[in-house]
C-alpha cells in the first residue's frame, strides 16, 4: 500500500465546541425555549442580570442570535408592554438581522442592494435601543448595542465618539463594548493602526487585574496583522504573507505576556468572556511558537472554539482541525511546565 494507503487522521479525538464560548445555564435554557417560540424565559433572563451588563451583555446577544426574523414582532410586544427588556432584545435582533443580510465578508463582494437591505435594517435598531436606553437610564448594554449598530451604519467620529462617552459613563469594562471600540478605531473602519493600539493599551492599564479586557492586546495586534497580510497579498508578496502570521507575534510577545499576566496573576474573578479571552491569548502564542503560554490558554478554553482571531489566519472550514492540531502540539505532546497560569 505504501505511499497510496489511506491514513486515519493523527488529529486528536475531541468534541470541540464553536459557536457556544460560554458557560451560563440559564442562557441556555432561554436560548431553548425562545427556538420553541417562547418569549417569557429569554425576557426573564434578561431582566435577572439588569445589574450585571456583562452578563447581559452576552445573552441579549445570543438571544438575539437566535430570534433573527423576529424583530418586527418583538418590537410589537414592547409598544404593548413598554418593557426595556423587549425592546432591548428588538433593537439587538435588527442588528443581527442586518448582519445576516449583508454578511460577514469584505465590502467588497456585498452587492448595492444587499448594502441598502443591511443600512434600512440596521436603522430600525436605533429606536428601540433609545427605548431600551431611557426605560433603563443606568444599563450600559443599549448604548454597547447602539455602538454596534452606529459601526454598521458608518457613523460619523462625532456621533461614535459620544456613543463611548454614553457607555463609559456606565461602566469601565464592558468586554463586548471595547472590541466594538476596538474595531472603530481600526484601520480598516477609517482609523488607524496607531490610535487603535493606544485604545487597546490604555484599556488594559485602567483595567482592574483578573479582567479579561485583557485580551484586547492580542486582539487588537491580530487587527495589525489582518490589515498587514492584506496589504502584503495585495502586492503580490503571498510568501512573505503566509509567514507574516509567527513572525509578527513573536515580536510583540512581551506586550502580549504583560496583558497576560495582568489578567491571570491571580485567580481571575468569573466572567462570561473569560473562554473568548483565552482563545485570544492562545491563538497570540500559538503562532508566536510559546509552548508554555499556549498550552495554558488551550487548556483554560475546555475545548470552547471561538471564531475570533483564530479565522482571522484560518480558514473557518479548516478552524476546528487547525484547533486540534494547535492542542496536540502544544498541550499533548508538550512536556508538563512545572508552573503554569
Amino acid at each position: 500500500m505504501g505511499l497510496f494507503s489511506r491514513r486515519k487522521s493523527a488529529l486528536p479525538q475531541r468534541d470541540v465546541i464553536q459557536g457556544h464560548t460560554y458557560e451560563d445555564a440559564v442562557l441556555d435554557t432561554a436560548v431553548e425555549s425562545a427556538s420553541q417560540g417562547e418569549l417569557k424565559v429569554a425576557l426573564s433572563a434578561l431582566a435577572e442580570c439588569r445589574a450585571k451588563p456583562e452578563v447581559r451583555a452576552l445573552r441579549v446577544r445570543v438571544l438575539a442570535e437566535k430570534l433573527v426574523g423576529r424583530a418586527e414582532s418583538l418590537v410589537e410586544t414592547a409598544q404593548t408592554t413598554d418593557d426595556p427588556d423587549t425592546w432591548l432584545l428588538a433593537g439587538s435582533t435588527f442588528i443581527e438581522e442586518a448582519w445576516a443580510i449583508r454578511g460577514h465578508g469584505w465590502a467588497s463582494s456585498v452587492g448595492e442592494d444587499r448594502f441598502r437591505m443591511f443600512f434600512a435594517t440596521l436603522r430600525k435598531a436605533i429606536a428601540p435601543l433609545h427605548e431600551a436606553a431611557e426605560g433603563l437610564p443606568q444599563d450600559a448594554v443599549p448604548w454597547a448595542e447602539m455602538q454596534r449598530a452606529a459601526l454598521g451604519l458608518q457613523a460619523d467620529r462625532e456621533e461614535l465618539d459620544a456613543v463611548w462617552r454614553e457607555i463609559t459613563s456606565r461602566t469601565q469594562t464592558l468586554y463586548p463594548a471595547y472590541y466594538t471600540r476596538l474595531q472603530i478605531l481600526a484601520k480598516k473602519w477609517g482609523g488607524s493602526h496607531e490610535e487603535m493600539l493606544a485604545f487597546a493599551r490604555l484599556s488594559v492599564d485602567a483595567a482592574p487585574h483578573g479582567d479579561p479586557i485583557a485580551a484586547m492586546i492580542p486582539l487588537a495586534h491580530f487587527e495589525v496583522l489582518l490589515a498587514d497580510q492584506n496589504e502584503l497579498i495585495n502586492n503580490k508578496h503571498t510568501i512573505r504573507a503566509a509567514m507574516l502570521p509567527n513572525t509578527y507575534f513573536s515580536k510583540v510577545r512581551a506586550e502580549v505576556d504583560t496583558a497576560a499576566d495582568k489578567w491571570m496573576v491571580a485567580i481571575p474573578r468569573p466572567h462570561p468572556r473569560a473562554l473568548e479571552a483565552h482563545n485570544a491569548f492562545a491563538a497570540a502564542y500559538v503562532l508566536a511558537v510559546e509552548p508554555i503560554q499556549a498550552r495554558a490558554h488551550l487548556v483554560a478554553m475546555r475545548d470552547h472554539l471561538h471564531d475570533l482571531p483564530w479565522n482571522y489566519y484560518i480558514d473557518y472550514d479548516k478552524l476546528r482541525d487547525e484547533y486540534l492540531k494547535a492542542y496536540g502540539k502544544f498541550v499533548l505532546k508538550a512536556p508538563k511546565p512545572a508552573e503554569m497560569y
